[in-house]
């Protein structure tokens, strides 16, 4: 069951690092040009409030209702609601990373559990390597297959699809989704690494202290 919840908590690490205006102004300063002539500060400003929208106790759609363009309202109602179902969604892993944190803390501290919770965690730490190298491997072969893939799995019908014309598109093509996704899996498999690398080491020098202390207690 721990092994199950590691993934979930190491993503939360990645998205609580990346859900912030630097990793979205990195982005967008190398990506393209928007074709449709929308200017680079009116792109990060934009970013910025699609990502106030989505984060826990930020501006929410009220944000997304005040944003505006020369040309009117900068997003539209559908636009608005995938984010809503975005910030649903960033809501929940929030929740699960925090309670699964308090968990292992809890596990951890006990000592008849400490051992449960520390194997726990190495064999979370392999499955959550498995994913990432699965998902860096599709992502760098397949971005757009698996971006559709992602978005099926998570949102309903086509509440996801926008023109290329609309704000969400301009502002987050497949392109930045693509990278989001690499630099994301990224860190979870580092996370993961150091992970393995810890609760087996912690491991072995369990294993070396047992025979000095059973020696100890004869």
């Amino acid at each position: 069951m721990i092994a199950a919840f590691v993934p979930l908590i190491l993503i939360g690490n990645a998205v609580h690092l990346l859900v912030h205006p630097w990793f979205v102004h990195a982005e967008l300063a190398r990506m393209a040009p928007d074709p449709y002539g929308m200017a680079g500060a009116d792109r990060r400003r934009l970013a910025d409030t699609a990502l106030d929208s989505i984060t826990p106790f930020g501006g929410g759609d009220r944000v997304l209702r005040e944003a505006r363009l020369p040309d009117g309202a900068a997003f539209d109602p559908k636009e608005r609601r995938h984010l809503h179902s975005v910030g649903g969604y960033l809501w929940g892993l929030y929740a699960i990373h925090a309670a699964g944190l308090l968990t292992l803390a809890a596990l951890l501290a006990l000592p008849r559990t400490r051992r449960l919770a520390r194997d726990g965690l190495a064999a979370g730490a392999v499955w959550t390597l498995a994913i990432a190298v699965f998902v860096g491997i599709y992502v760098a072969a397949a971005p757009v297959s698996f971006l559709g893939g992602f978005h099926r799995v998570f949102f309903s019908g086509d509440s996801w699809r926008f023109a290329d014309t609309e704000a969400l598109r301009r502002l987050f093509p497949d392109a930045f989704l693509s990278d989001t996704a690499l630099v994301l899996g990224g860190l979870v498999a580092a996370q993961a690494a150091v992970l393995l690398a810890v609760t087996l080491a912690v491991r072995r020098q369990a294993m070396r202290a047992a025979p000095r202390t059973a020696a100890h207690a004869r």
